[in-house]
């Protein structure tokens, strides 16, 4: 009985065990393999990844780690946020990547008392202590650090990584000491940026006391940081580029390139064996700055995904006999407006805290746009008090802080620009200029021109605490000038070399970035030296106190070529002259008025039509000629110099004009423009007499001009209907 009962219990146990076994091996069956995906870098290149994504998702694979580098970390980073690649595809169209990696903002956003600073010089370097600071990169990064603040903004407040709708690791490079260094954690946009800081390029990124750069530098195929996140099956999408052929070395950049780029290729070759499907999109002929291409290498990248079809079905298919095959991710919400309680504002060391306020104008306990957000932040980036100017929107205990984060720029910057013109042949420009040195927020400038029309002056400015900016601007300098009056075609009447001294005080208020108000006065004295019909010869000297007004407003989105925007300004003067010597007694007190509005409308993405209408007018009694306006040629030389295209420089000179133009502009490629423009001009001694149709001229313009990295080069022919003559203009770099 014992026996037949110890039988029957070894039977039941061994059928318990084996169930026990079945049911632990079908448990076991039903977890499924974790896919990672794994995104190289490649600059522009990356944008491949797009196509390629687009394709592995009809096979309906889930993905359970992303690890990227560089451009990889940008479309890694979105695509585990929960955007799907159509969403990332219309996000790099929307981008404008030129204006993000030349790292220059807009115009309208750089304060209005800096505009006629910006834009002039080739060469500036900053100093600290009077030594020279080398930037660590050519680009802050400026504008690309809010582009990843506005995608990333609902992940803000996350501080790992993994907590991501995907979980997420991008790779950085320790550049003191050539380490791989794994982002996990953290502000997500810093992680993304120092992933792509390519060295020499983008400025490094500091994050834990770490000083980072760009992560393909050591590991460009993160393959091995997916595995260690779980990832039982990897999907890599490689747009690195290979070494060069022995055929192919055949310049010492290359040769140089090969040398650098040997260590990262070994080990992306170690990386690629961790891959079960590697998907290797066509990169030949495509650079790192290859944006612009953004189509045909999406196309790439989808065609390279189809050659992988069979692979990508066969795990689809694998994967289908899984309960959990499918995850459910949600686009990130769309950031419309927000209720901030309330700024922080972080990095400041010298600049005022209310000159930061003045340029954000933004109230604690409000609700902000993002637009808003980003308005504030450029105005204040476009103060040039700092290097860079970033945020972002945290959430705690129940308040969302706004963190400004703020990076001071050397308040000592010494410039140079270098102009050539037919005019007046080359010319040098030396500025040094000198922030917070006397007083918070005011700026000193020492600047002094070489050429063939000299000038040197000081100017002194301080803009701080009061909403609209109110300060005062002291200016002090010299200029000359060689004036030619032409009395008609081929005969000169007066040479006036013109020798300008001037003293100016004015209050000025910057009501917004884009408009100034200035009141003020000025003591002046001009000497010239007057030649008149070859053989008259004269000396005079006159000292001057004149009252003035300004208002000067400035909207345009370039610095050239704008393609929006207009130029709007008034000059109002009244003019209290001493005359010394033996000349007649002019008229010691008489008003002039200038008013210049300038408008440029863009028609479509290639045409832009430019408009003009200036006029002035000097009211009073034997004005001397030397105080006359002038008109004719290319450019707004001084406040008294109007372009008139299709004649002469200065070749009119007269108390009263009015000129009106109308031009079109045509980008044929890319930074080079085709223009046409015809203006006319009515000039006459007695106001009156302005609106008569008798004595309108006419000119017209036909010019071809290129955007460089050092300016404008720009060459012009133009007539008028007054001669035969065709007149020319060459401009090599900045005018100024």
């Amino acid at each position: 009985m014992l026996k037949k009962k110890f039988i029957l219990i070894s039977i039941i146990s061994i059928f318990l065990f084996i169930s026990f076994d079945e049911l632990y091996s079908q448990s076991d069956s039903i977890k499924r393999p974790k896919i990672g995906l794994v995104l190289s870098g490649g600059g522009a290149k990356g944008l491949a990844h797009i196509g390629s994504l687009k394709i592995i998702e009809k096979y309906n694979i889930p993905i359970d780690y992303i690890t990227g580098t560089s451009m990889g970390s940008i479309i890694g980073a979105l695509y585990s946020m929960g955007y799907s690649a159509a969403e990332i595809e219309n996000i790099a169209r929307a981008m404008n990547w030129s204006e993000i990696f030349e790292g220059t903002i807009s115009k309208k956003s750089i304060s209005i008392e800096e505009k006629n600073e910006e834009g002039k010089y080739i060469l500036e370097i900053p100093f600290e202590k009077w030594k020279p600071v080398i930037p660590r990169g050519m680009i802050s990064g400026q504008l690309l650090e809010m582009e990843l603040a506005r995608l990333t903004w609902a992940f803000h407040g996350k501080k790992k990584f993994n907590e991501l709708p995907i979980p997420f690791k991008c790779i950085a490079t320790n550049i003191e000491t050539g380490e791989a260094v794994v982002l996990d954690n953290g502000y997500l946009p810093d992680a993304i940026r120092a992933s792509m800081s390519i060295p020499t390029v983008f400025s490094p990124v500091i994050i834990d006391n770490q000083l980072l750069v760009d992560g393909g530098m050591i590991r460009n195929l993160p393959a091995s940081d997916a595995k260690k996140m779980g990832a039982d099956i990897i999907i890599a999408i490689n747009v690195g580029s290979p070494l060069y052929k022995k055929s192919e070395l055949n310049s010492m950049l290359k040769i140089m390139d090969q040398a650098a780029s040997f260590r990262n290729a070994i080990l992306s070759e170690e990386e690629k064996k961790l891959c079960d499907i590697l998907i290797s999109p066509n990169i030949e002929g495509y650079s790192a700055g290859s944006f612009d291409m953004l189509d045909s290498l999406i196309i790439n990248g989808e065609k390279a995904a189809l050659e992988n079809s069979n692979k990508l079905k066969e795990l689809e298919n694998k994967l289908s006999k899984y309960p959990d095959n499918k995850k459910n991710i949600n686009t990130p919400p769309k950031l419309y407006s927000i209720f901030i309680n309330r700024t922080k504002v972080e990095g400041l060391k010298k600049v005022s805290r209310n000159l930061v306020a003045s340029k954000l104008q933004i109230k604690d306990s409000s609700w902000l746009s993002i637009n808003k957000i980003e308005e504030s932040i450029k105005r204040l980036y476009g103060s040039k008090h700092f290097e860079k100017v970033n945020y972002r929107i945290i959430q705690n205990e129940n308040e969302n802080i706004l963190f400004i984060r703020v990076e001071e720029k050397p308040f000592s910057i010494f410039k140079l620009g270098v102009n050539y013109n037919n005019y007046f042949n080359a010319s040098l420009l030396l500025n040094a200029t000198f922030r917070n040195i006397i007083g918070e927020g005011s700026r000193l400038i020492i600047e002094t021109k070489l050429g063939s029309s000299p000038e040197a002056n000081i100017k002194y400015s301080t803009f701080t605490k009061f909403k609209p900016s109110i300060g005062f601007n002291f200016d002090f300098g010299y200029y000359n000038l060689v004036e030619t009056r032409y009395m008609y075609a081929d005969s000169i009447n007066l040479d006036i070399n013109k020798n300008y001294f001037y003293s100016k005080i004015a209050l000025s208020s910057s009501v917004t970035n884009s408009l100034s108000i200035s009141l003020g006065s000025e003591i002046n004295y001009k000497t010239y030296n007057i030649q008149q019909f070859d053989n008259d010869f004269y000396s005079s000297d006159k000292s001057y106190i004149q009252f003035f007004g300004k208002i000067y407003a400035d909207t345009y989105d370039n610095f050239i070529f704008p393609n929006s925007g207009m130029l709007f300004k008034v000059n109002a003067n009244l003019i209290y002259n001493e005359l010394t010597g033996s000349e007649p007694a002019y008229n010691n007190r008489y008003w002039k008025a200038d008013i210049t509005y300038l408008q440029n409308f863009p028609l479509s993405k290639k045409f832009n039509l430019c408009t003009q209408i200036s006029g002035a007018t000097i009211k009073g009694k034997n004005i001397f000629i030397a105080d006359y306006y002038y008109i004719g040629g290319q450019i707004n030389f001084k406040d008294y110099i109007f372009p008139l295209k299709g004649f002469r420089f200065m070749e009119y000179s007269s108390p009263n004009f009015l000129i009106g133009g109308l031009g079109l502009r045509f980008e044929a490629w890319k930074d080079k423009y085709f223009s046409i423009y015809f203006n006319s001009a009515q000039s006459q001694e007695k106001f009156n007499n302005l609106f008569k149709q008798e004595g309108i001229i006419t000119g017209a313009a036909l010019s071809f001009g290129i955007k460089t990295i050092l300016g404008p080069i720009e060459i012009a022919i133009s007539k008028n209907d007054q001669d035969n003559n065709w007149n020319s203009w060459i401009q090599l770099g900045f005018y100024f």
